[in-house]
């Protein structure tokens, strides 16, 4: 019902151009960036730099504007595949209470449904304090906030750790780690946004 009220007060279009008809386009979202790298063993691909109307984009959809997962997952597509099974990095308790949802879980779930890939939420989140607000040493200094919630089914074997935004790459890693740690295999890893380092 929220986001039913909230397009009918703004307009979609889009936040970076004000084309009509979509919230973000892919040329404001600036796909043409991808980053790949290697973040302690495993290969992690970003779609976008966070900056801009992407960033704009993402910022509005975490403050609850949840309209914008159809155009942000629309970003995703050409970067996922039916092999793969998804594994959203959870936000924290206090984030999903704050905006009703978590966003990497909706984004995940959108993908599932316009393009086959499965979704395993594997992971669990161990207290409350969230990356944002961290300098760069705290967030890599961060270990230990995931816990495996339940092994795989056969058919989720290629696990893919998904999130939305990837900053120093800690947050990555140490999911990875928990899943590692219970003996699951960790391919690959995607986020839709990559953080330039001047804004880290």
């Amino acid at each position: 019902m929220l986001d039913i009220l909230l397009d009918l007060v703004f307009p979609r279009d889009c936040i970076g151009c004000a084309r009509e008809g979509v919230l973000l386009c892919r040329a404001c979202a600036d796909v043409g960036s991808l980053d790949v790298r290697e973040l302690g063993g495993v290969r992690v691909r970003s779609c976008a730099p966070y900056a801009g109307a992407l960033r704009a984009a993402i910022t509005e959809f975490k403050h609850g504007r949840r309209a914008f997962a159809s155009d942000l997952a629309t970003i995703l597509v050409p970067f996922v595949d039916a092999s793969m099974t998804l594994v959203p990095v959870p936000t924290t308790r206090r984030r999903r209470a704050e905006r009703g949802f978590d966003q990497t879980v909706v984004l995940a779930r959108r993908l599932q449904r316009t393009c086959g890939v499965r979704v395993a939420e594997l992971l669990g989140r161990r207290g409350s304090a969230a990356q944002h607000g961290r300098s760069r040493a705290q967030r890599l200094a961060a270990s230990g906030r995931f816990c495996v919630r339940r092994s795989p089914a056969a058919s989720e074997r290629r696990l893919v750790l998904f999130d939305d935004v990837r900053t120093t790459g800690a947050t990555l890693l140490d999911a990875a780690a928990a899943l590692e740690h219970s003996g699951l295999h960790v391919a690959e890893a995607l986020t839709l946004a990559w953080t330039p380092k001047e804004h880290r």
